[in-house]
């Protein structure tokens, strides 16, 4: 609460008249004292160092921090093509199977699972596209993955249609021809090469997502030593200059007792 500029100040009537203040030697309560020029120059020269300490193990802990989400995107998304290459084949199987089974039986009712799997093949392929799009190697594969399944799919119709039409021997002597064998057999070759394609990788990037997060420990490692360092560097250096003031005065107060007259 600041005074008013016209505010005096009482003299303190308790002491002898000899030991009271003046006006002049009382300082207001209201009004710091000011530190002198050396103190607020060694607080900011102090500080500096402590401040381009903490401002780089952010900065690096940032990026580190970055590249671990990232990292950890990349490693969801191989898991996510590993499952939906999974439930591609499986739906294919299950293709199979009711093609199958309709054709030993004649009853539509076996030809429930090839419905579902036709269903579900075409945005299964298209999802693991879209997942491994970022790979030449792999949209190449999944590519011919695509086709084959296409060609396998046409050749489980046509024997559906044979059996409608022609009967149980005719559809018989079609599958007796192995071409839907050869058809599975490519498929299944082809699921093998994306899928170990997608372990490797995924064992590479499970490698670097756990060096970088080793990273960020070193790097909290290295901020707290280098916190001590600075902490200590400044103490020695506040010491080695008290050490060289307290010589300098020395020193001078040598040379004035030199110059004083001798009695």
């Amino acid at each position: 609460m600041a005074l008013p500029s016209n505010a005096k100040l009482a003299r303190p009537t308790w002491l002898p008249r000899w030991r009271r203040p003046t006006f002049a030697s009382m300082r207001p309560a209201w009004r710091l004292p000011v530190p002198p020029r050396r103190v607020v120059l060694w607080s900011v020269v102090s500080s500096a160092p402590m401040t381009v300490v903490i401002l780089v193990g952010a900065y690096l802990s940032h990026n580190l921090h970055a590249e671990i989400s990232v990292g950890r995107e990349r490693i969801e998304q191989t898991h996510q093509v590993l499952a939906t290459l999974n439930q591609l084949f499986i739906s294919l199987q299950d293709a199979e199977t009711g093609q199958r089974g309709f054709v030993i039986t004649g009853d539509d009712s076996y030809l429930t699972p090839y419905v579902q799997a036709v269903t579900a093949l075409a945005p299964t392929l298209i999802r693991l596209r879209e997942l491994t799009s970022e790979s030449e190697t792999q949209s190449i594969r999944i590519g011919r993955l695509g086709t084959l399944v296409d060609d396998k799919l046409a050749e489980l119709g046509r024997t559906i249609v044979l059996r409608r039409t022609s009967g149980f021997r005719a559809a018989a002597a079609d599958i007796a021809t192995g071409v839907g064998k050869d058809l599975m057999d490519d498929v299944r070759r082809e699921v093998d090469l994306v899928g170990t394609a997608e372990r490797t990788l995924l064992q590479e990037r499970q490698g670097i997502a756990q060096e970088r997060e080793r990273d960020v420990i070193r790097v909290g490692l290295l901020i707290a030593l280098m916190s001590v360092c600075t902490r200590v560097g400044l103490a020695l250096l506040l010491v080695r200059l008290r050490k060289r003031r307290a010589a300098a005065n020395l020193k001078a107060a040598l040379a004035a007792a030199k110059q004083m007259p001798r009695s």
